[in-house]
């Protein structure tokens, strides 16, 4: 499986795959386990494992503005995939604090290991409508940018995020934000909170750090999903990233942001990517698939692993602030 700079910009894409799919509501602390497989040229269009991915969310005792701070983190590694370690080894961590009733994220970490180390971490002053980013430990010009609010990190530090302090560098260009955003890992669990019915479009505001990015998700319709040995009854739910221009960003009728962007495919920030909510109670995202020209990727739920972790003891993380 040969890895050129094209196929790693795909890889990223996957990634962004990983970080819209797997966040839900949390109820204490949830593990889920899943399987990344890749079908296309390299493999001679056979599904190959290449990876995979745990999520863990927790409703933390940490509460902001009169609502509790909900944590999430995705981790996906290939270390038990010996063709991908030789060719693209990768270890990749995504941490959201985010609020679901709002809804709105207070910080994103990311930290991406593959031949390199990127490792940032994304601030979201809603009072002030700005998002800054910073490098963490990083060599950046320590003498532009914003700085890190002392109030907010001490906030997410009782919510889990380990201590940065002095290890911030921030990042010379803010982003100013007139509308609370998630960013792509709470991005779906916020859209587990919205009716699911064949045919419905619902519009999702997402930031990056660097734009303000429109999400469109339209509910295809319901049927049976198979995973292991067994099925399930989900929403086949598509998703896709628009750029977003003043108007939409300013929009406050929904509706009218989404004929704005449908159809466009010029501002189609990524290929669409196609998930599968359980219709039960939990809603959970059993299947997730993303294509490109080279070939398809795809995000499966390992129930077996996810039965085995889910025994784990449940528990409450954090502190209570104002």
């Amino acid at each position: 499986m040969r890895m050129t700079s094209r196929t790693r910009r795909y890889l990223g894409s996957l990634w962004l795959t990983l970080g819209l799919g797997l966040a839900w509501p949390a109820a204490a602390v949830e593990i889920f386990d899943y399987k990344v497989t890749y079908d296309g040229v390299f493999t001679a269009f056979k599904a190959v494992g290449i990876g995979d991915a745990r999520l863990d969310v927790a409703q933390t005792a940490v509460v902001v503005d009169d609502e509790p701070l909900v944590r999430a983190r995705l981790t996906a590694t290939s270390a038990a995939y010996p063709l991908v370690e030789s060719v693209y080894p990768f270890r990749y961590e995504f941490t959201s604090y985010h609020q679901r009733q709002t809804p709105r994220t207070l910080a994103y970490e990311r930290r991406k290991q593959g031949k390199r180390l990127r490792h940032d971490l994304l601030l979201a002053d809603w009072e002030e409508g700005s998002v800054s980013r910073f490098g963490i430990d990083t060599a950046v010009d320590l003498q532009q940018g914003g700085t890190a609010s002392d109030a907010l990190l001490a906030t997410l530090r009782r919510a889990g995020m380990p201590d940065y302090r002095g290890l911030l560098a921030p990042h010379p260009v803010k982003l100013e934000a007139p509308t609370n955003a998630l960013d792509r890992l709470a991005l779906l669990q916020q859209l587990r909170r919205l009716p699911m019915e064949e045919g419905a479009v619902h519009e999702l505001t997402v930031t990056d750090g660097k734009e303000i990015i429109r999400y469109q998700a339209r509910v295809a319709l319901r049927e049976e999903v198979t995973f292991g040995t067994g099925s399930r009854t989900a929403w086949k739910v598509r998703i896709d990233g628009f750029e977003a221009t003043d108007r939409e960003v300013y929009a406050t009728d929904q509706e009218s942001a989404a004929v704005a962007v449908a159809g466009d495919t010029e501002r189609l920030r990524h290929p669409p990517v196609y998930v599968w909510i359980d219709s039960g109670p939990r809603r959970v995202p059993l299947r997730l698939i993303s294509h490109h020209a080279v070939g398809k990727f795809t995000v499966t739920l390992d129930a077996e692993r996810t039965v085995q972790s889910a025994a784990l003891p449940a528990g409450e993380v954090g502190s209570r602030t104002r």
